[in-house]
């Protein structure tokens, strides 16, 4: 965990007890958001793309969650309560990112992306808010981008499902409050992550830099952290925010 959420901010056990859901586990914000709540006592189940990724989680509690099949969300929830005894804490982090203009984005693009992106988190809610609700409350927290707050190229479907992603957590947040079910989400800015390697080659790391004010891209463990923190009892009043994580990139 990062030296900011290491002191009194948060404490090691202030998940001991809670059951969390991590989505697109096996690499990049969501391994390290394993990492990151179980370093505050938290029980983890991992959900995973495929099979080979359980390598990458070993001694996690893991289930292969495909986002867009809401059979599997079905049964990672129910695995959750059978083997665990319920459900506090969901963080839809699963994603995908594909670059193009409209007239460059097929429709099996846009769907692609809308289904890993936008659907995937309208799904994880619809089940793990009723586990949750049994737990009389918790928290869930979806990994939005900065492109859901502003306009970047090429990034059509992506900041549209970002942005989608944005507004959901707001009314999912407004929806839940009442039975004590926290929404928010997080926006991080260009994250040093495999999935950002793959699909941002033509950006040298010198443009990458001049994006963020803090003169650099984000570490995957420094979104891991802000998650953990939204997800945790000291975020117990913090609800239906949007939160940039983005080395001052959104303030430009």
């Amino acid at each position: 965990m990062s030296d900011v959420l290491k002191g009194d901010m948060l404490k090691g056990d202030v998940l001991k007890g809670k059951v969390a859901l991590v989505t697109g586990a096996g690499r990049g914000i969501g391994r390290c958001t394993v990492d990151s709540l179980q370093a505050l006592g938290a029980s983890v189940v991992a959900g995973l793309e495929e099979d080979s990724q359980r390598q990458a989680v070993e001694g996690t509690d893991s289930v292969l969650l495909n986002v867009t099949r809401e059979s599997d969300w079905a049964e990672a929830v129910a695995h959750c309560v059978s083997s665990h005894g319920g459900l506090d804490i969901l963080v839809n982090n699963a994603g995908i990112l594909r670059e193009g203009t409209a007239e460059e984005t097929s429709v099996e693009m846009w769907n692609e992306v809308l289904g890993v992106n936008l659907m995937s988190v309208f799904l994880g809610a619809k089940y793990a808010v009723p586990a949750l609700r049994a737990r009389g409350g918790g928290a869930i927290c979806n990994v939005a981008s900065i492109d859901g707050l502003t306009g970047n190229l090429r990034h059509v479907a992506y900041g549209a499902s970002k942005g989608g992603v944005v507004s959901l957590t707001r009314h999912l947040a407004i929806d839940h409050a009442p039975e004590g079910i926290r929404v928010n989400c997080v926006c991080p800015g260009t994250v040093h992550t495999q999935m950002v390697l793959e699909n941002m080659a033509s950006y040298s790391e010198e443009q990458i830099r001049q994006k963020h004010p803090l003169g650099r891209q984000a570490q995957p463990e420094e979104v891991a952290d802000a998650i953990a923190y939204l997800c945790s009892p000291q975020a117990s009043f913090i609800t239906g925010q949007a939160l940039p994580v983005d080395g001052g990139r959104s303030v430009r």
